[in-house]
């Protein structure tokens, strides 16, 4: 298939009743492609529920889940608070391809899993339980439910017969501690994350329709789970924070060495030529050189090079890039600008540009290539359709100053005036010095353009930065630094 209906994958999912110890990562098959971890209690307390959302919660569940869910759902004596009748202080989540099929699991007390399955078989959802292999099992909503003590199991195959998967999911619950994804490093790093949220997943979790294109020209013996990325998510007082690291093992170490040798430590060059209310703002670190060097090693991208339709010396403006490059967009408009600053060797690449000339001679007008000065350019298209950017004349501007290239779609952002505050006065500009990357979104430059989007103003910016090649962190700020963002997402939610 080429489609997420025909992705075999497994997930599952296990709430541990307080004071048991942790065995349901056992279960967990030891190739899985992708597993969560979610500290439910923990968020709970920072949303902060009032009672009044409390109930209307508890009565949209109740509705929901109709008849023998009061079973499952009792009242609380003493605070008179309705809840779900579980202990729930985590809940793990696992998928995988292995073309078995797809499974979800939530452990709990036995004689609750029973009341789960008689609530569901009343309802004619599943069938009558069965004994199994060391577990009882049943069928519904065209997958197999199986249990124990420990854990609970739900298997979707492709199609099948759900009874088909009994003997996986029995196997699956007999597995010893270590067997399992207990028993991998990456386990480890889940156990001892402490954030709201944990995951690892790997390129195998994708669908292998989306896996394809992102492979192609990488070498073919490269074995796809030696890469797999952590990543945790905490939610904060004010922000939301996201620690992103790359696990990698065998010929993947290889490439990322080769990858570290492009990128450098930003200097910021570009944060005091664009004002503090620019819309966005991203810059890296680049060896030019480097990098033209690692595009030829794949073979698409080297043909591309080699055979392109444009006259254009590759090499030539790759190798003069070297030091800070940066992207903005000032400004937010119906037709917004952007900018991209690049620190170069010197202008004397920019003769390749006088190639295309003879080339577009040959379009009658429609296209040209404007001179503008030493070394700089207007490029001009009669009609942006044919370049796939709509309908209507196109120009773009490039040209080298001062050992710093340009490129834009608005002439006048050329070496624009910062009237006031710059975007080195930002709270955020101290982050990046010695970056390889930095990305900051202003959501409050954004919600003074677009006060007809609700709740963006409630946000401050999002940034990403990377300060070594294997690692990442992404922070989404609130307006209201001092309320957990948890609590002010819920409240955006209920209004």
């Amino acid at each position: 298939g080429n489609g997420w209906e025909a992705w075999p994958w497994v997930w599952l999912s296990c709430c541990l009743p307080a004071g048991k110890t942790m065995r349901i990562p056992n279960a967990l098959p030891k190739d899985a492609a992708a597993v969560f971890s979610f500290d439910l209690m923990e968020m709970a307390q920072k949303c902060d529920l009032n009672d009044q959302v409390k109930q209307s919660m508890g009565q949209m569940m109740k509705s929901s889940l109709k008849g023998s869910a009061d079973a499952w759902w009792t009242a609380d004596g003493e605070s008179g608070r309705e809840r779900v009748e579980t202990d729930r202080p985590g809940v793990l989540l696992c998928s995988f391809s292995d073309g078995n099929g797809r499974c979800a699991g939530a452990h709990g007390r036995q004689g609750k899993t029973g009341r789960l399955i008689k609530m569901l078989q009343e309802q004619n959802a599943c069938e009558a339980p069965a004994d199994g292999d060391g577990c009882r099992w049943t069928v519904g909503g065209g997958g197999l439910m199986a249990w124990t003590d420990d854990a609970f199991l739900m298997l979707a195959g492709d199609g099948g017969d759900p009874k088909d998967l009994q003997h996986q999911a029995s196997m699956w619950l007999r597995q010893k501690e270590g067997e399992g994804y207990s028993g991998t490093p990456e386990f480890k790093k889940l156990e001892d994350a402490d954030e709201d949220v944990a995951m690892v997943t790997s390129l195998n979790a994708m669908p292998k329709s989306y896996l394809g294109p992102m492979t192609m020209g990488l070498p073919a013996d490269l074995n796809l789970n030696d890469l797999k990325i952590f990543s945790t998510l905490d939610f904060q007082a004010g922000k939301a924070v996201m620690e992103v690291e790359t696990l990698l093992e065998g010929k993947f170490k290889d490439l990322l060495k080769k990858q570290a040798e492009v990128s450098g430590e930003l200097d910021g060059t570009y944060l005091k030529v664009f004002p503090a209310n620019t819309v966005c703002w991203m810059a890296a670190n680049v060896n030019g050189e480097k990098a033209y060097e690692l595009l030829r090693e794949n073979p698409t991208v080297r043909q591309e090079l080699d055979n392109s339709m444009m006259p254009l010396d590759f090499e030539a403006i790759f190798k003069a890039v070297k030091g800070d490059v940066a992207l903005a967009m000032p400004e937010m408009s119906l037709k917004p600008g952007f900018i991209l600053y690049a620190d170069v060797k010197n202008g004397d690449f920019m003769r390749t540009f006088e190639d295309l000339k003879p080339m577009l001679a040959m379009t009658n007008g429609q296209m040209q290539l404007v001179d503008k000065g030493e070394n700089a350019y207007q490029f001009v298209a009669a009609n942006g359709a044919a370049l796939g950017m709509g309908r209507g004349p196109v120009s773009f501007w490039l040209g080298v100053k001062d050992d710093r290239f340009y490129l834009t779609n608005q002439e006048d952002l050329i070496d624009r005036e910062v009237k006031g505050l710059s975007l080195k006065d930002c709270d955020w500009a101290k982050d990046v010095k010695d970056k390889h990357f930095y990305l900051n979104v202003n959501f409050q430059a954004l919600a003074a353009v677009l006060p007809q989007i609700p709740y963006v103003g409630m946000l401050d910016y999002l940034s990403i930065e990377s300060d070594e090649p294997t690692k990442a962190r992404i922070v989404l700020q609130m307006k209201d630094h001092k309320e957990n963002v948890l609590k002010q997402l819920v409240q955006i939610v209920n209004n």
